[in-house]
């Protein structure tokens, strides 16, 4: 690829700019010790350096006269041999990011790869400059890529982690494109670097279990995000007060199971095959992170990933009854179960999907796992059947008008469906309410002139008609006055545009 070899031609000295201004020097210093090759060799005492002469007014004058200013040379600021190269020193106004990285992430960086020519070329380490969601696109810096491309390097979305923070670390290669303008490609982000302290604040990072307000990829407290029973920030800083920095990661959340923990001690580890692989080891559980509630030893944890000064993972964030079931409450609770790894593996998927901001597919894929598509799901194969994958999604998403402004019209008549039918099982009110919330905002979203939309919306009004009917016998509390009048205002809403076709 001629690409890549022209990349790799230009990186063969630069990848070594120490060794380079090693070498300059030394043929510096030998220019200083050494005359002119079509020069004889000067007089031990009386004579100067040609170089003198060669330089021209009064000290050129005076060499001719034989007046010794041969000590000259050996001085600071003397003159050097003309046939001696330039000196180019290093550039010294901005440091390598490499060399600021704390251990850890050093640990990860992967250092070079092979191009398809056969050489080892190094990647690239810089930090991420600017990003416009808008547009989807960015640039990276690096010191040593301005040098060799004479520019940022452009990223596009699809190598940008969501979370992402301006300023992150990331290694990577680089192509070019049609214009020869350099491209990032294979990235490796790296999780972000701790932010100084500001003023008068405090230097340690935020307790277990607590948020930074404002910080890039911040949740919520409410939903189950953070431990249940975790001590006041007050009271626990007096405990930690000289607590180490942390630096959460860019994956998803994760799912692990509680593998040990000691009272007395006061911490203990989750297992999480992800996290196994990537960094050979368990994740740390600190006590602070516990349930006030009963817990089990091998029970199912949703957490986030951080990592201490030395790189080792930490539990942060923990729900520990991350399963919702479609018959709540339930015998035996959700956290007393052990789910089955084809369970598991579709919770990690919505996980992602949603990590990735990719709320649309999160929801059809829902609604598909739910039965909502009409295919019948295989009873044999799936034996946790009342896990609800729909409110799953739900759980996590923030407001819903933002939400759904990412939502095309076909999914929403599918997801208004959903909703529908899932209103005739349900039996806790704040979930009935939560369906009738969502019901109402898609209602009020939808547009039923796409082509898509309009040829179905029909016979999906029946079945939401029926759905409703069923459910105001079956779900005790749709007998609620307001929360009756609620749906059928949202119902009707429905009925209203698809007449107008609107």
């Amino acid at each position: 690829c001629p690409q890549v070899i022209s990349t790799t031609a230009r990186r063969t000295v630069k990848c070594l700019p120490d060794l380079v201004r090693e070498a300059t020097v030394a043929m510096v210093e030998e220019a200083q010790s050494t005359p002119a090759a079509s020069e004889a060799p000067p007089p031990a005492q009386d004579s100067a350096p040609p170089s003198v002469a060669a330089n021209g007014g009064a000290d050129a004058g005076a060499a001719a006269d034989g007046k010794d200013k041969g000590s000259d040379a050996t001085q600071p600021g003397g003159a050097l041999n003309v046939d001696a190269p330039a000196f180019v020193p290093k550039a010294v106004d901005e440091e390598d990011l490499i060399h600021s990285l704390p251990m850890h992430h050093r640990q990860r960086l992967r250092g070079f790869y092979q191009a398809y020519n056969g050489e080892y070329v190094a990647y690239y380490v810089g930090k991420l400059k600017t990003y416009n969601n808008r547009t989807g696109y960015g640039f990276l810096e690096c010191r040593q890529s301005k040098r060799d491309w004479g520019g940022d390097v452009f990223i596009h979305k699809n190598n940008v982690p969501v979370p992402w923070t301006v300023g992150q670390p990331v290694e990577f290669a680089v192509q070019v494109n049609n214009r020869g303008q350099p491209q990032a490609f294979d990235c490796n982000w790296l999780p972000r670097l701790p932010q100084p302290a500001q003023g008068s604040k405090p230097t340690g990072p935020p307790l277990p279990g607590s948020e930074v307000p404002g910080a890039p990829g911040s949740m919520s407290t409410s939903g189950g995000y953070t431990a249940g029973g975790a001590p006041p920030a007050a009271d626990a800083a007096k405990a930690q007060p000289n607590q180490e920095e942390e630096t959460e990661s860019n994956e998803p959340r994760r799912f692990g199971t509680l593998k040990s923990f000691s009272q007395t001690r006061g911490y203990g580890f989750i297992a999480c095959e992800e996290v196994q692989q990537a960094h050979q080891r368990d994740v740390y559980l600190d006590k602070s992170q516990m349930p006030a509630n009963s817990w089990r030893f091998n029970q199912l944890v949703e957490f986030t990933v951080t990592f201490n000064n030395r790189g080792h993972p930490q539990a942060r964030k923990l729900n520990w009854e991350p399963v919702p079931l479609s018959m709540s409450p339930a015998e035996p609770p959700s956290w007393k179960r052990n789910f089955s790894q084809k369970t598991i593996d579709h919770l990690k998927r919505l996980l992602r999907l949603l990590h990735e901001k990719q709320v649309e597919t999160a929801v059809v894929t829902a609604i598909d796992l739910q039965g909502g598509s009409g295919a019948a799901p295989d009873k044999q194969e799936d034996t946790d059947t009342e896990v609800d994958y729909v409110f799953f999604v739900l759980d996590r998403l923030g407001q819903k008008e933002e939400v759904l402004k990412n939502v095309k019209d076909f999914v929403k008549m599918l997801f208004v469906l959903m909703l529908s039918k899932m209103l005739r099982t349900q039996v806790v009110k704040e979930r009935t309410m939560s369906l009738i919330s969502w019901y109402e905002a898609v209602a009020k979203t939808i547009q039923t002139s796409s082509d898509s939309v309009k040829q179905h919306f029909q016979d999906v009004l029946a079945q939401i008609n029926n759905h409703l009917k069923h459910a105001a016998t079956e779900n005790a509390d749709l007998s609620d006055q307001a929360l009756s009048s609620q749906l059928q205002a949202a119902f009707q809403l429905l009925k209203d545009k698809a007449r107008s076709g609107s």
